[in-house]
């Protein structure tokens, strides 16, 4: 099917309609559509039963539109609909791809606006849902849609996000299927849950028990809220690595490959049996095709029960070894089995002894990264899925300029290379306290990558804030942005912002504060007085407590979180000099600091109630203890120094301690109470 004949106007020769994800070709033409109450969506006829999808997708197309507008649009399917009746009509044709062979064919769509109908072609369900959103765009508050031609279809099959609940937060149902309709609405059509032991297994209840978790019936529901809408829920469940909780409980210690509790031991007996009865109640749930097994970072294989019962197998060939038998396992379920590619790349020699079947998700998190990683595994004939992320963990606010370098980058490898899928990681590590509404940005931003490309972040910040905040100014994308680089305090941490970890630290010890320096919190300071101006003059403190006003909190509630922490960290460099030189701080100094001091512990104590208010409005409780283990940690460091201040007892000089991987790792293990490794 083809355009049309009309006059054209090249996108671009007047204002550029803010779309998301953009789409590949836009030709704007002369005239405009005006929606009324009398203007039908009209659905595909058919001999058979309609297509329940079909029928969601037009009503959140409704729902969409008349929340913009006020204008309720019916949605009808007549057997032979009036072609002179102004309406939008939607119909199945495979001609309607711009590529009709390619496996993407099945979300292309051809959108046609004239002044007196609009007509929506694609070759499937996926197909029509994407140019009713586009419509739903195109529209403007007083219901008029400019005539154009759109032709789209996205760069990868699979697109995704995969949201850590095991890290000490469980969504709620409600959160749950709010964030399918985002996922929806950016036609992202796949969401994972990455589930360690927050789920509800009947025949183990000790692994979910205590955390909140997930049961059957939210999951059946939730499988089928996503299908509807055109997103496919994956199932997926650590089986392998990331088990310390499970393996620190009595029953399952003995599977347990080494001492540090953290991997299953593949040459335990269990290990299989134990698999086989979760896969066996957790699979059934789902109505996709896929699983992932996760399977990464097992740093400990081979180095204990599996060095002993097997000494001549090497870590490699424990792992093949252990994904062959998860292959059969998943088979059962009739399941293509998935598994991060971090340990396929450690062992090469390995490769081959996979099953060409096995789906392996391609990770790497911070900006560079070898880009040659997707093409090793093609060239090995494995389908790869590329895996950024949002850089949102360890984080008060993600660090947005990281996270989009990142999927950039592997969107663009993966166009290269023949990934097949984009999939946005949004991980939780240490409690999870980092809010979902903050990862908003990088949700739209890898549904923008892997659907049509790189844009400029003015036209993204436009987009993005109509689409998903219902504003028609920028100024929603440009704070994340602005907000997501604030984080420079003087010293550099892998995998997270320097601040997160300054906002969290104990004033006694100074692990992290004593890293801190005094220019480079200063220059932060300066970059964040415009975004708390923004933050209060847009009041997102005060939004409604719906799915998106959430986010808009959760923004106000980091802003004000990154303020205090470069003032705390202030604070402490003053407190460690005087620790360090007694003598050169007079009484008035030290009451003055006492003062500061207890203030910094007041606003701390009030943002640890606004934090655990937000968390419940999203998520059950689950380990928010930990979260307010750590706050309270802080809040009392800061009144035990005020304290010494005030009676001028200060403590011992701080010993000199390096910001290493490992120490960094095992200091939070020690806020968590955990033994150190």
């Amino acid at each position: 099917m083809g355009p049309r004949k009309s006059a054209q106007r090249p996108a671009g020769a007047g204002a550029k309609p803010p779309l998301l994800p953009a789409p590949k070709h836009i030709t704007r033409r002369s005239g405009e559509f005006r929606l009324g109450a009398d203007t039908p969506i009209l659905l595909p006829t058919g001999d058979g039963p309609l297509d329940r999808r079909l029928l969601v997708a037009a009503e959140q197309a409704r729902d969409s539109i008349r929340a913009k507008t006020g204008i309720s649009l019916p949605i009808e399917r007549p057997r032979s609909p009036d072609p002179s009746q102004p309406a939008i009509a939607c119909r199945l044709d495979r001609r309607a791809a711009i590529t009709p062979r390619a496996e993407t064919a099945r979300d292309a769509y051809y959108l046609s606006v004239r002044r007196t109908r609009i007509e929506i072609s694609a070759p499937g369900t996926n197909g029509i849902r994407h140019g009713l959103q586009t419509l739903c765009q195109l529209a403007s508050r007083r219901g008029r849609v400019a005539a154009s031609d759109v032709r789209d279809q996205p760069d990868f099959r699979d697109r995704g996000i995969m949201l850590d609940v095991s890290r000490g937060k469980v969504p709620t149902r409600a959160t749950l299927e709010a964030l399918v309709e985002l996922c929806s609405r950016l036609r992202l059509n796949v969401l994972m849950l990455y589930v360690e032991h927050t789920f509800d297994f009947r025949a183990h209840p000790e692994i979910g028990r205590s955390a909140s978790p997930l049961d059957a019936e939210t999951i059946l529901s939730l499988d089928a809220y996503a299908a509807d809408r055109g997103v496919e829920l994956v199932p997926c469940l650590q089986s392998l690595g990331h088990m310390e909780h499970v393996l620190s409980l009595e029953r399952y210690a003995s599977l347990a490959e080494s001492d540090r509790l953290w991997s299953l031991s593949p040459s335990h007996p269990g290990t299989e049996k134990l698999l086989r009865e979760l896969y066996d109640e957790f699979l059934p749930l789902f109505g996709s095709s896929r699983f992932n097994a996760n399977c990464d970072e097992p740093f400990d294989l081979g180095r204990g029960l599996s060095a002993k019962r097997q000494p001549r197998k090497k870590p490699g060939t424990l792992f093949a070894d252990h994904v062959g038998r998860l292959e059969e396992l998943t088979q059962r379920h009739d399941k293509q089995l998935m598994i991060w590619a971090d340990f396929a790349h450690q062992h090469p020699d390995q490769l081959a002894r996979l099953g060409k079947g096995v789906v392996l998700l391609d990770w790497w998190y911070e900006a560079e990264f070898d880009e040659n990683r997707i093409a090793r595994l093609r060239r090995e004939g494995f389908e790869v899925w590329a895996c950024p992320g949002t850089s949102s963990w360890n984080a008060l606010f993600p660090r947005i300029a990281n996270a989009q370098q990142n999927v950039n980058r592997w969107a663009d490898a993966g166009r290269r290379h023949g990934a097949k899928g984009l999939l946005d990681t949004d991980w939780g590590d240490f409690g999870h306290y980092n809010a979902l509404g903050a990862s908003f940005h990088g949700y739209a931003w890898s549904a923008q990558q892997a659907w049509s490309g790189r844009v400029t972040p003015g036209d993204f910040d436009r987009a993005f804030s109509g689409w998903v905040f219902g504003e028609e100014s920028a100024a929603i994308g440009r704070l994340y942005r602005r907000l997501g680089a604030v984080e420079d305090a003087g010293f550099q941490i892998a995998n997270g912002s320097p601040l997160q970890y300054l906002y969290f630290d104990a004033l006694g010890p100074s692990f992290f504060l004593q890293h801190a320096k005094r220019r480079a919190l200063e220059r932060s300071a300066r970059r964040l007085e415009p975004v708390l101006r923004e933050v209060e003059r847009l009041a997102l403190a005060k939004a409604d407590d719906d799915f998106v006003g959430l986010a808009r909190q959760e923004i106000a509630w980091a802003a004000r979180a990154t303020q205090l922490s470069i003032e705390k960290s202030l604070a402490a460099i003053e407190y460690n000099e005087w620790r360090a030189n007694p003598s050169d701080r007079d009484s008035a100094m030290r009451r003055r600091l006492a003062r500061a001091l207890d203030a910094l512990a007041d606003r701390q104590a009030g943002q640890l109630r606004e934090l655990e208010t937000l968390w419940l409005a999203r998520s059950e409780i689950s380990d928010f203890a930990k979260t307010r283990g750590r706050a309270r940690r802080s809040i009392a460091g800061l009144r035990g120094g005020a304290k010494r201040a005030r009676e001028n007892r200060p403590p011992r000089r701080l010993p000199s301690k390096e910001l290493t991987l490992m120490a960094t790792f095992n200091e939070m293990r020690r806020q968590f109470g955990m033994a150190p490794r």
